[in-house]
């Protein structure tokens, strides 16, 4: 096909697909017809977010220990818990009241670190700070007391669990659904305020939701001993955080049943074989992403002007690949980007300052105008990495475009997602690019995502089945150079449905 053909009718029907004339308000519906990715960083073994049954292979407690059995139907387990149990663990202290302690609970952040604690609330409780409320995953470990402790965080057979967790607010929808966790229906984790267990039926089954999404790291809600843990610990080898820990059970958080702005309270119990709980604990976890910083506050890295340079910027399609299908003129923008304080382990906010306008020029001589919104916009940089920055803007024929983010593995320091609403307009043939500065624009068509690591663009059909793809990969940041700029590279990709050329996924490379 030929390149300056594609670029052509691409440019004339963009705004008819990408809502040119008039926008959703940016309204994103939860997509059916594709599971989201996981957003964490995988050890050997880590399950995805979509969890599978439990196994029917079991763990069962002896006297020397933990032996695998298999039983046709799901059995309470237990744990000792150490598989191949040693004199020092099996004479392993109890605490001193005789019921399972809780020996960590906490959040872990994309690259398997433990994160720590911004402070506490009045209440004591530990807040760990999050500028997006997915890509991490809430760890508890515990020892037993005079009992061994339960093993499975669920058994659809209604067995005991061996851990318990409640939030006191909706995690993604709030669906009531238990154990919605598999496609084509992903759903979210009701909340209560407070948290506080009982036997109420609302209660056990949000507990059971919960439960169900807890990963063994082969793809079934039970606890993990040492060697399978996680979690790095100092040695940089996966292992208990706490070296006291006799078990751990790792909730993955994915996008479907993300935390929301503000602070949730997550709250946490173990129970042993004899059914003796332990005392609960609570955490905070508080998502900042819409949190306003002082772009001039002397703990901020600043404002970056971000110009847009040609050739290294360009417009990709999955109908031409790795060709550029814009030319020249470009209007540069720029952008002007704000970094905020560091919140917590180098992480820090951004927000657009001003709104910023793009212009490049199509084949038939027209232009497109990208507008960029600063009201509404945010994101996160990292300067000390750690943090899964690959996105994913997709959309179904005959629905609304949905961006997820927060996907893939660490994307190393520098790495960084900015969300903000996006509007297109198209100018007539012979208008130059500086022209988009004047351009009446329509509603956002969408709140889009620019990412420094890898950004995908997709088109589906009704049953999930890819029509067309496309995806490119940006360059990080330089912390310690943010205000001089120069280097880096956005990717913002994004779905056109009806062009001439068909159903097309595009993404633009913004190079500095």
């Amino acid at each position: 096909m030929d390149r300056l053909r594609v670029a052509a009718s691409l440019f004339a029907l963009l705004c008819l697909s990408i809502g040119c004339g008039g926008g959703d308000g940016g309204g994103v519906p939860r997509p059916t017809a594709t599971p989201p990715a996981s957003a964490t960083a995988s050890p050997p073994q880590t399950a995805t977010p979509s969890i599978a049954a439990p196994a029917t292979a079991t763990a069962q407690a002896t006297s020397t220990g933990l032996r695998d059995t298999s039983t046709a139907t799901p059995s309470r387990t237990a744990c000792s818990c150490d598989a191949t149990p040693t004199a020092t663990s099996m004479a392993s202290p109890s605490p001193a009241s005789g019921v399972p302690e809780i020996t960590y609970f906490g959040v872990v952040r994309a690259d398997d670190l433990p994160q720590q604690p911004a402070g506490v609330d009045t209440a004591g409780r530990p807040i760990f700070m999050r500028v997006q409320g997915q890509g991490m995953t809430l760890v508890l470990e515990a020892q037993r007391g005079n009992r061994a402790l339960e093993f499975n965080a669920y058994d659809p057979e209604g067995g005991p669990r061996g851990v318990e967790f409640l939030v006191s607010r909706p995690l993604g929808d709030g669906s009531a659904v238990v154990c919605d966790t598999q496609p084509p229906l992903i759903g979210g984790v009701p909340g209560f305020d407070p948290p506080v267990f009982s036997d109420a039926p609302a209660v056990e089954a949000a507990i059971d939701d919960l439960g169900c999404r807890v990963s063994d790291g082969a793809g079934a809600p039970r606890g993990r001993i040492a060697h399978t843990a996680c979690t790095l610990d100092a040695t940089s080898e996966y292992g208990f955080v706490e070296p006291s820990s006799e078990i751990q059970y790792c909730l993955p958080i994915a996008k479907a049943w993300g935390f929301p702005l503000g602070d949730t309270i997550v709250a946490a119990r173990v129970r042993d074989v004899a059914g003796q709980t332990s005392a609960p604990r609570e955490l905070v976890v508080r998502v900042l992403s819409s949190e306003p910083f002082g772009c001039d506050d002397p703990q901020s890295l600043g404002e970056r002007a971000f110009a847009v340079a040609r050739p290294a910027s360009k417009l990709l399609t999955s109908l031409t690949g790795s060709d550029d299908v814009s030319r020249d003129p470009w209007l540069p923008g720029p952008l002007r980007i704000c970094a905020g304080p560091d919140q917590s382990g180098g992480v820090r906010a951004l927000a657009l300052r001003e709104d910023a306008v793009l212009g490049l020029g199509a084949a038939d001589g027209s232009t497109l105008c990208v507008k960029l919104a600063a009201a509404g916009s945010g994101g996160i940089l990292d300067c000390d990495g750690g943090t899964a920055a690959d996105i994913l803007a997709a959309q179904t024929v005959g629905s609304a475009t949905t961006v997820d983010s927060g996907l893939g593995l660490d994307a190393g320091t520098g790495a960084a997602v900015l969300r903000a609403p996006v509007a297109f307009v198209q100018l007539p043939a012979g208008t130059p690019p500086s022209a988009c500065t004047a351009a009446a624009y329509p509603d956002a068509a969408f709140t889009a995502a620019l990412t420094t690591a890898t950004g995908a663009a997709q088109v589906l059909d009704a049953r999930g089945t890819v029509l067309a793809e496309v995806q490119a990969s940006g360059v990080n940041f330089d912390c310690a150079t943010w205000r001089q700029g120069g280097g880096a590279s956005f990717v913002l990709p994004f779905p056109a449905i009806g062009t001439s050329s068909g159903d097309v996924a595009a993404a633009l490379v913004l190079t500095e």
